[in-house]
């Protein structure tokens, strides 16, 4: 008598997602929100360091990421502070990547998140940021011991961009 051979069973198809951040602070943030918010197996999200080079560089890296592996969503997470303007807007908008503004750089951003006084300057956003958590925002870990998901939850209501980012990371 012959053996059956088993049956496979169906496999499950996921969303994907690719995130982009500008550099390696964005990056570690991008790693810390999906570890706290993405629930294993809702979606497959990529996380991929475009290495500076402004808010234009970093939509022509998330662009030439995007047309090597095809992604149901695509988002970035820049600083608004160099190369990013409203052409820039318009082109992202274009091309159907989704944009998460840090303004003017993601320091800015999580002393917004942490409740503290946000100069309007990057120069001025750097340093407050290190002398508020003493250390600079690419550190390992750091964003593990500062912003817990309670911080978090707690600080959407009042950073659009991060309420933004955590949407992106839920749907």
């Amino acid at each position: 008598m012959a053996t059956r051979k088993p049956v496979a069973k169906p496999r499950t198809q996921y969303r994907t997602a690719l995130l982009v951040g500008e550099g390696e602070a964005e990056l570690n943030f991008l790693k810390h929100l999906k570890a706290l918010y993405l629930q294993r197996g809702d979606k497959r999200v990529t996380l991929k360091n475009a290495k500076g080079k402004g808010g234009a560089g970093v939509l022509d890296y998330t662009r030439r990421q995007w047309q090597q592996a095809h992604f149901d969503e695509v988002g970035a997470l820049l600083d608004t502070d160099t190369n990013w303007d409203d052409q820039e807007r318009a082109r992202a908008k274009k091309l159907k990547i989704e944009v998460f503004e840090a303004t003017p750089c993601l320091e800015a951003m999580v002393l917004a998140v942490l409740g503290k006084t946000v100069p309007h300057d990057t120069k001025h956003c750097k340093s407050a940021f290190e002398q508020a958590l003493k250390a600079q925002a690419h550190a390992p870990g750091l964003f593990e011991q500062h912003l817990s998901k309670a911080v978090l939850d707690a600080a959407q209501a009042r950073v659009p961009a991060l309420k933004a980012l955590v949407a992106f990371l839920c749907r």
